[in-house]
């Protein structure tokens, strides 16, 4: 169960990674969107930030919470959440996430719901046997 919601937790974090990744020719295919909505997706700092917690985050994933380390759990948990709560602060789109006939942050959402659940799996996992 351990190896499962490390997985996930590298895919979340990869998605992250993706979303920075894809943010500056996205804000770029959209010219409609308001300047300040584009800033927001394609500025230096939330571009860097996201880096930060993807590398971070996969870092985490790979070492600490697969040796079973419960702080790194709970770091993580406290990332996602952080991002989280910033997205949901700062975008209104992400507010219409629950209704599928319309664009919000999908593919952020399901980041975060994927990652939590690997959390889940890792904290409910038995933890490694020590050498």
């Amino acid at each position: 169960m351990r190896k499962t919601g490390v997985t996930f937790l590298v895919i979340a974090y990869a998605i992250f990674f993706y979303i920075a990744i894809s943010a500056p020719p996205y804000a770029r295919a959209h010219p409609q969107l308001a300047p300040e909505l584009r800033a927001a997706y394609s500025a230096p700092w939330p571009l860097a930030l996201t880096y930060v917690f993807a590398f971070s985050g996969v870092v985490l994933a790979l070492i600490p919470i697969r040796a079973g380390q419960r702080w790194a759990i709970w770091t993580s948990l406290v990332a996602f959440l952080t991002l989280f709560g910033a997205r949901l602060a700062t975008d209104p789109r992400c507010l219409v996430v629950l209704d599928p006939h319309q664009h919000g942050c999908h593919t952020f959402m399901i980041a975060v719901v994927l990652g939590i659940a690997g959390l889940a799996l890792c904290a409910l996992g038995r933890p490694p046997a020590a050498n």
